[in-house]
């Protein structure tokens, strides 16, 4: 939603690094009801300098190396998962390809393909 994603980039950034913000609104919609986020529509950059940050790992099924899981936030201050994002932010920002930084650091590849056993069995 809207206002989530702005209170949650007002405390990530609160200097305006972050030039858009992809809230729900922006989504395609599966027949399933999923929302899927893609970068593709933001014409003007480079798909290695974008990520998505989302507490629904679906959401940026188009890319995955582009995505960045995080729990839900919700706002207290035992919650430190938005500190430890801008830490992985922070160390993203000097990578070329923040893809392949992804791809290394967060093996989400990896971690669907060994899922998908155990998936396959709970149909």
């Amino acid at each position: 939603m809207k206002h989530y994603a702005e209170a949650i980039i007002e405390i990530l950034d609160p200097e305006a690094h972050i030039t858009y913000i992809l809230d729900r609104s922006y989504c395609l919609e599966t027949k399933n009801g999923y929302a899927i986020k893609d970068l593709r529509i933001i014409k003007n950059r480079d798909l290695k300098n974008m990520v998505i940050v989302d507490n629904l790992v679906h959401s940026f099924g188009l890319q995955l190396e582009n995505g960045i899981p995080i729990l839900e936030w919700n706002g207290e201050r035992e919650d430190t998962e938005l500190k430890h994002m801008v830490d992985y932010l922070i160390q993203a920002s000097y990578a070329d390809d923040l893809r392949e930084y992804n791809k290394e650091n967060l093996r989400l590849r990896e971690l669907a393909a060994s899922s998908l056993p155990h998936i396959m069995l709970n149909i």
